[in-house]
C-alpha cells in the first residue's frame, strides 16, 4: 500500500527518486555560477531523494501543444542546507535517504514518523565530488 498524506483536499504519494550525486550553484561566485556536485563519497553509491507525486488534472505542455487531461507530477523535497552543503549553497539542500531504514520508513511508514526524515543529512554524510562542471562524470 501507498504512503500518503493530504495537503488540502489533495492526496498526495511518497515517492524516492534515485541519484548517485547532485549539484548545487555557488553564486556566489562572479561573474557566473560554479557548480559543485555531492555525493555520499567518491564511489557515488546510490542514495534517494525523498519526493512526492500526487495526479493533478489541468493542461501541461505548450501553448501552441497543450496536453490535456489527468497527469502524475513529481517533486522531491528540500530542507535546510547541510554542514556539508551550506558552505556553497545555504539555501536549502534534497532530503536525502541514506539508507534502507530510512528508505523503507518514507514508503511505509506512518505520516506522523516520515515527516521527521524531513531533515539535513548530519555533518560529514557528503563530500564534494566535482566543481565547475555542469556533468557529474566518474
Amino acid at each position: 500500500m501507498a504512503n500518503f498524506c493530504w495537503i488540502g483536499r489533495q492526496r498526495v504519494y511518497n515517492g524516492k527518486f534515485p541519484v548517485t550525486s547532485f549539484a548545487e550553484p555557488d553564486n556566489n561566485q562572479e561573474p557566473r555560477s560554479i557548480w559543485t556536485w555531492f555525493a555520499q563519497d567518491e564511489c557515488r553509491p546510490l542514495m534517494f531523494f525523498a519526493g512526492i507525486w500526487r495526479e493533478w488534472e489541468g493542461d501541461r505542455g505548450t501553448k501552441t501543444n497543450p496536453a490535456a487531461g489527468k497527469h502524475l507530477v513529481f517533486s522531491f523535497l528540500t530542507t535546510d542546507a547541510s554542514p556539508d552543503v551550506a558552505p556553497i549553497h545555504p539555501d536549502a539542500t534534497p532530503v536525502l535517504l541514506l539508507d534502507q531504514a530510512a528508505r523503507d520508513d518514507w514508503m511505509n511508514a506512518p505520516w506522523e514518523i516520515a515527516r521527521g526524515l524531513q531533515r539535513p543529512p548530519p555533518k560529514g554524510a557528503l563530500k564534494v565530488v566535482a566543481t565547475d562542471t555542469k556533468e557529474d562524470v566518474l
